[in-house]
């Protein structure tokens, strides 16, 4: 039950970098060479010029770190749980096992699944507008400051997640409990 337990809590914190992978590789499936575009679609050219003005690989990047944070606070007190007093070679085989989890993301294929997502919502002249305006002090600024902005959302949301993990836990095994009786009763009336 501890170790179901454990890929449960260690599956929940994952969720969110799946997910992200798995849109990435719909997206990338969904471009095909015959997409067209609305002639006033933003080019490919573009959009890979804005979203390098976006730094978005770096962010992409914090996001990532922020994530696999989380999910390494996920899995050790998930751990402690089963072994309250684990060496630090064992935090380290299990912090080692979430970066083997995620490893290194192909930012750059990511990066190119979402270039037929701008052109098919923006125009030409909307990224034109948003270069402008990135390339500019204020837009300089957020970009400056949006990483670490990122990592303190990030923290946030992983102690909100971490606050309602015990009560969410506590529903997984009453739910669980109520399978495995019910699953016992089946079994017992089968073999009448």
């Amino acid at each position: 039950m501890r170790k179901a337990l454990l890929l449960l809590v260690f599956v929940v914190a994952a969720a969110p970098v799946f997910a992200q992978v798995a849109g990435a590789k719909v997206a990338s499936q969904a471009k095909t060479p015959e997409e067209t575009f609305a002639p006033d679609a933003a080019t490919h050219d573009q959009v890979m010029t804005l979203l390098d003005l976006l730094q978005i690989r770096k962010t992409m990047a914090t996001m990532m770190e922020g994530m696999k944070q989380a999910m390494k606070q996920g899995a050790e007190r998930s751990f402690r749980e089963r072994v309250p007093d684990p060496t630090p070679k064992q935090l380290e085989a299990l912090h080692g096992m979430i970066d083997d989890a995620i490893g290194d993301m192909p930012m750059n294929e990511m990066v190119e699944a979402m270039v037929p997502i701008y052109r098919r919502h923006l125009t030409k002249s909307d990224v034109e507008e948003m270069i402008r305006f990135f390339g500019g002090p204020v837009g300089q600024k957020v970009l400056r400051e949006q990483p670490q902005m990122m990592q303190e959302g990030m923290r946030a949301g992983a102690a909100i997640q971490e606050k309602r993990m015990d009560e969410i836990m506590i529903k997984v095994r009453a739910r669980a409990e109520q399978l495995a009786e019910a699953n016992d009763e089946k079994n017992g009336t089968q073999k009448k």
